[in-house]
């Protein structure tokens, strides 16, 4: 009798981790049934998928206050889900807010594998005794949280990063450019500045007015604003109408088109680990709530936000948090750094040595094994 496993992302992130998740179980053993919480690329996998989170995914506390009664709705419902599914394992993937609950309970129902943890090295150990108590088995992607887990006591198991698995192999750049209309001369700066509405609304604003005082002092600059497909495009056009200066949006995929930048403007997420593993120099920007930002700081362990600067154990990307993300300072640290060719080439060297440290390419298939390995036990 078919396997059937129930699978939990909430935001866009974990349906591309999901989704790559997925069809390699679907490789090992195609006779699995899938289904849970996702977006569209886990339902082209393969998923039959309840409900679609990533359109409603929250930037901090006053997020998920406004959206509460949505969450709170998707909430039960998911549980009821897994009573009429019966399914032989449940597989979270991130979203520690949502999935750290969902986890006390199911436990009880289903036994719970945790791909991609949540970052207690980061927000300290008040929630490990859950992870201890609902969570069989903790598939992580980062080295250092596996010695973190081994020494609470906590299964777990190292697969490497699955981001090593989503970037593909890459045009070269002097094609990419050609694609975009790039001159030799013309110097290409990226705001990639989310891909959740809040985000975007919060932070592409401070880009813009940093990318203008940039502007003055290269003029030969040019701008691309990568635009997410679960932000409306109206939000986009709201925000870039207000801006002095102008952006072009190719319609290229986001890895080509970060790869062609010269340097970028980057908010704190997914894309900053992205942008270094693709080589291009950027700063790290982040601007929340006021009090997701004063819960955070009194909270967080860690000295960097950023994901490169943690593995380097250095600051080697600046990162501009809240009052410290000043349009003009940033600029003027980005001019001092675009006109430093060794800086640039020292932070490059920096993110290659931070891939190194993420393992080697096939962590999906890696933690497929290990699903169906547990699956086996059963």
């Amino acid at each position: 009798m078919p396997k059937k496993i129930f699978l939990v992302a909430c935001e866009a992130s974990g349906d591309l981790h999901g989704a790559h998740l997925v069809s390699e179980i679907k490789k090992i053993a195609p006779e699995t049934l899938l289904c849970g919480i996702g977006g569209d690329k886990m339902r082209e996998a393969g998923v039959r998928i309840f409900h679609d989170m990533t359109k409603i995914s929250a930037l901090g506390l006053g997020d998920v206050l406004r959206n509460y009664f949505k969450y709170l709705k998707i909430f039960h419902a998911t549980i009821q889900n897994i009573k009429n599914e019966k399914p032989d394992a449940a597989i979270l993937i991130d979203s520690p807010a949502f999935n750290l609950r969902l986890a006390k309970k199911i436990s009880a129902m289903v036994p719970v594998l945790y791909f991609i943890s949540p970052q207690l090295w980061a927000w300290g150990k008040r929630r490990i005794h859950i992870v201890k108590k609902h969570i069989r088995e903790m598939l992580v992607i980062l080295p250092f949280e596996k010695d973190f887990y081994k020494k609470e006591g906590v299964a777990v198991k190292f697969v490497g990063h699955p981001l090593l698995d989503s970037i593909p192999e890459l045009p070269d750049i002097k094609l990419i450019r050609s694609k975009i209309g790039m001159q030799r001369d013309q110097k290409a700066i990226g705001l990639f500045s989310g891909s959740r509405e809040n985000e975007v609304k919060r932070i592409l604003p401070i880009m813009l007015k940093a990318a203008s005082f940039l502007q003055r002092d290269f003029p030969e600059s040019v701008f691309f604003v990568s635009k997410s497909p679960n932000v409306r495009p109206k939000v986009y056009e709201k925000i870039l109408s207000c801006s002095d200066i102008k952006t072009q949006s190719p319609a290229i995929p986001f890895y080509e088109l970060v790869k062609a930048m010269d340097f970028a403007f980057v908010t704190s997420g997914t894309a900053t680990l992205e942008t270094a593993l693709i080589g291009t120099p950027f700063f790290l920007l982040y601007k929340a709530s006021w009090s997701t930002y004063f819960l955070g700081k009194h909270l967080i362990k860690v000295p960097y936000l950023g994901l490169v600067n943690l593995l380097a154990e250095d600051r080697v990307v600046p990162e501009f948090i809240q009052q410290e993300a000043h349009p003009e300072t940033i600029a003027h640290e980005a001019k001092v750094f675009l006109q430093n060719p060794e800086l640039q080439q020292k932070m490059k060297e920096e993110f290659r040595q931070a891939r190194d440290k993420l393992g080697k390419k096939g962590a999906s298939l890696r933690a497929a094994q290990e699903v169906i390995s547990f699956l086996k036990g059963f």
